[in-house]
């Protein structure tokens, strides 16, 4: 863009002009429709603007892509890598969860009996083991948690994690219930399957930590993409005034011309 003052019009020389010429004479040169024959050099000189809008929202939908728009290759790549490489560890980490967690699953399945632990609590209380209900009911008032009746993610989580649950592993020390539960009478075959669940969230929680390094990169790929458009525009900017020949309405004049560039 640019925009051009001219001093006056003349025939004569360029020199003689501006020696003859009153102030009063200065007057705006019209748009580009009367300027005849230096449109095409201003034309060469022109340079694109970039928009930081657009280059955010590049990056953001794609990490580099904004980068590749500001021509900034080595900074595309390394945004695209973590895009990439925090994907890939993301399906890795949440697969290695789902393994695992189906392992642990199978396995708490042969090796702890909920009918175990029904006759464990109708021991305690004292109540007709037939009467489910009845027991469930004693458990809730004597308990801090209760057996849950369908196989959920809560039903594996305390069968592993709490001691009330133990009378249901297979290797629990029959005959010792009675006198409570310490560390000793830890059943070793629900401490080892509680440390494979512990290995199945740890894995699926580095699946979540994957994930937020991908959307922290989308974000911080979208700011650098729009920080650098606007860099690139203030750097394209340029101011210049000088005196120019032009031709207004078919005749030679000097012009002084301010030219802005961006």
């Amino acid at each position: 863009m640019w925009s051009t003052i001219a001093l006056a019009q003349t025939p004569s020389r360029w020199h003689d002009f501006m020696v003859q010429t009153p102030h009063h004479q200065y007057a705006w040169i019209a748009p580009q429709d009367t300027v005849e024959e230096t449109d095409e050099a201003y034309e060469d000189e022109y340079v694109d603007y970039r928009s930081p809008k657009k280059a955010f929202l590049l990056s953001a939908l794609i990490p580099g892509s904004g980068q590749i728009y500001n021509h900034s290759w080595l900074k595309a790549g390394a945004f695209l890598a973590v895009e990439a490489a925090s994907w890939l560890f993301y399906s890795h980490y949440t697969q290695k969860g789902q393994d695992i967690d189906a392992e642990f699953k199978a396995y708490a399945d042969a090796h702890w009996s909920e009918n175990e632990y029904w006759d464990y609590i109708a021991r305690r209380s004292g109540l007709d083991r037939s009467d489910v209900e009845a027991l469930r009911a004693w458990e809730k008032n004597n308990y801090s948690h209760s057996l849950h009746r369908v196989k959920d993610q809560q039903y594996y989580e305390m069968i592993g994690k709490y001691d009330q649950f133990n009378a249901g592993w297979d290797d629990s020390e029959v005959g010792l219930w009675d006198n409570g539960f310490t560390t000793a009478l830890r059943s070793p075959k629900r401490l080892a399957y509680d440390d494979r669940r512990d290995d199945s969230n740890r894995a699926f929680k580095n699946a979540t930590s994957m994930a937020t390094v991908a959307i922290i990169n989308h974000l911080l790929s979208g700011f650098e993409a729009a920080w650098s458009s606007h860099r690139f525009n203030q750097s394209q900017f340029e101011a210049s005034l000088h005196l120019t020949p032009r031709y207004w309405d078919h005749r030679a004049c000097t012009a002084l011309s301010l030219d802005l560039r961006w």
